[in-house]
């Protein structure tokens, strides 16, 4: 089965505050014990929401909202797609997250979801991300998604279409849908100890139903292009749209010797390139 652990906004990932370098070897370890256990797919860290946009889209409408958005809790910071062979053992995993990352604000909350859409749409795998600006398309739950309503054949179609049209022409970089948090859980890391709440969740409209994650020039780029999507929710829908961290945020997090084994690495990989290159030759 496949599962995205959401990690809650706080305070401190708000104000775009990094962890500090031990947490990034923490999780550089926790993400070791997902991968044995059955393997990691996309993760991502996403920029504060003063950088975002909401969009609320209905017939012959529409309304935009720039952040930062005063609900922190309401947000996420971050997602993480993984393999378990069941939600027992996806959360036995989730209470293996690192006790450190609670430390900036004495708690962290994962929200774990199954991954997938009721009727069935299809899951655009990642794809090679390069080196572009990113943006994820987060739809926001209603009563339906939270139900586990199963839009009509038609709405399914048309979105499989237009997701396998941008996937080929390489805009669009990844996407599922979330089934309902009935299925999901959350988990709170505190004073060294986890905590484990089952779903339902009442708040529908803190919750997400899917994502979409793009290669876009700019945020107003991005809007554009979630316009476009043929909504399976429609004809109400409320998007918010993130732009996904890159290395440059995190570097500054990271000490000088982890700097410095990282440019190490990279010279090593040059150099082997360099010599493949001359063996071809």
């Amino acid at each position: 089965m496949q599962f995205m652990v959401m990690r809650r906004s706080d305070e401190a990932t708000e104000a775009g505050r990094l962890p500090a370098p031990a947490v990034f070897d923490d999780m550089g370890r926790f993400h070791e014990v997902l991968e044995r256990a059955g393997g990691v797919g996309l993760a991502l860290g996403l920029r504060p929401s003063r950088s975002a946009v909401r969009l609320k889209l209905w017939p012959g409408g529409e309304a935009i909202t720039d952040g930062p958005f005063t609900e922190a809790k309401e947000m996420i910071a971050g997602f993480t797609v993984f393999e378990a062979a069941s939600k027992d053992d996806a959360i036995a995993l989730l209470k293996q997250w690192p006790a450190s990352d609670a430390d900036a604000t004495g708690e962290a909350v994962l929200e774990l979801r199954e991954t997938g859409c009721p009727g069935g749409c299809a899951q655009v795998p990642p794809a090679a991300a390069g080196e572009d600006r990113h943006y994820v398309i987060l739809l926001r739950s209603d009563a339906g998604t939270e139900a586990d309503r199963i839009p009509p054949q038609a709405m399914l179609d048309g979105l499989n279409a237009f997701n396998a049209r941008e996937a080929a022409a390489g805009r669009l970089l990844a996407g599922d849908g979330l089934k309902s948090s009935a299925r999901g859980a959350r988990v709170k890391l505190s004073g060294g100890q986890a905590s484990v709440i089952d779903g339902p969740f009442a708040e529908a409209k803190e919750l997400i139903a899917g994502f979409w994650m793009i290669r876009a020039a700019s945020m107003a780029d991005a809007v554009a292009w979630a316009r476009t999507l043929p909504y399976p929710t429609g004809p109400h829908v409320e998007v918010e749209i993130r732009e996904t961290m890159t290395m440059a945020d995190i570097l500054p997090a990271l000490d000088e010797a982890q700097r410095r084994l990282d440019a190490s690495l990279r010279a090593e990989q040059l150099d082997d390139a360099m010599r493949k290159l001359t063996v071809q030759a």
